[in-house]
């Protein structure tokens, strides 16, 4: 089957998608037979070529989102932070949950992609220990994506071309988590994120980090970054700035309150940090709700 094209930018009618230019992606549609209810239903898979404009932004996913970097750069926006991609990255977004993602304006990525809706997905991510992991650099999974492109082009027509799909999706990850599994459940980096989790609330330094972990700065740095695709420093910055929009638009605290809580050394370092974040001031930002 030939790919298509996206004809510009695409009408939303829930107002839950925005686009940045989808020029250079193709994609090929999956039919959808109600009569058959598959476990793994794809919706699309599809390729973007690098094109430094690209991004797609969804208040509320609907589907899993599964891509593979094959060269170049992107990033990647979730309520858990921001986190940066690169080649052989594969990253996995699950529905109901906003994110955003798009490509490095300087070196922007070539991705395979494929969008599919599933009732028993979360279950089998959370069996192999998946559920809270977004990135996967050094991932290997180039073959196994080429080859979802080729079920797309030969076989996307067949209503059980969704059966064929799911044997590759499973394919992907069980590769990673054997990745996962390597990496070992009680590494320096799921250390470290526990520790940053509990410190939303509280003043934390990297340094303070790094001596009541008993762990090099220059280790912890490496081995966080390597596992969740961001510096641990940049993580409990975005936790804190998530934990700070939630208060701004739910509660009747001052600015100066939310930022002592935080643990921010000073009002005006909070504010320029959210404005850095969000592109509006803490006020600014209150005045949404």
């Amino acid at each position: 089957m030939e790919m298509m094209h996206y004809k510009g930018k695409v009408f939303d009618p829930k107002s839950n998608i925005l686009y940045g230019s989808t020029k250079q992606e193709v994609f090929i549609g999956f039919p959808y037979n109600p009569n058959k209810q598959y476990p793994v239903r794809v919706e699309m898979v599809g390729i973007t070529y690098p094109d430094k404009e690209y991004f797609i932004e969804r208040k509320h996913g609907d589907y899993f989102v599964l891509e593979y970097v094959v060269s170049g750069g992107g990033y990647i926006k979730t309520e858990t932070g921001e986190y940066k991609v690169t080649a052989d990255c594969v990253y996995l977004l699950p529905p109901g949950k906003a994110h955003r993602y798009g490509a490095d304006k300087a070196h922007p990525y070539e991705k395979i992609w494929i969008n599919f809706f599933s009732s028993i997905f979360t279950d089998i991510l959370a069996a192999y220990g998946l559920s809270d992991r977004i990135v996967y650099p050094a991932s290997n999974c180039k073959d196994l994506f080429e080859k979802l492109l080729d079920l797309a082009r030969t076989n996307s027509n067949s209503d059980d071309a969704h059966l064929d799909v799911s044997g590759v999706l499973f394919e992907i990850i069980l590769r990673l988590a054997k990745i996962t599994a390597k990496e070992g459940a009680s590494s320096v980096a799921n250390l470290v994120k526990e520790t940053l989790d509990a410190c939303v609330y509280r003043k934390v330094s990297i340094e303070n980090l790094s001596e009541q972990l008993n762990i090099s700065k220059s280790q912890m740095t490496r081995e966080f970054t390597k596992y969740y695709g961001v510096a641990p420093y940049q993580y409990i910055l975005d936790r804190k700035i998530e934990a700070a929009k939630h208060l701004l638009l739910t509660s009747s605290m001052r600015v100066y309150e939310i930022s002592e809580l935080l643990g921010f050394a000073d009002t005006y370092y909070f504010s320029n940090i959210f404005k850095q974040k969000t592109g509006l001031s803490p006020l600014q930002f209150k005045r949404l709700k």
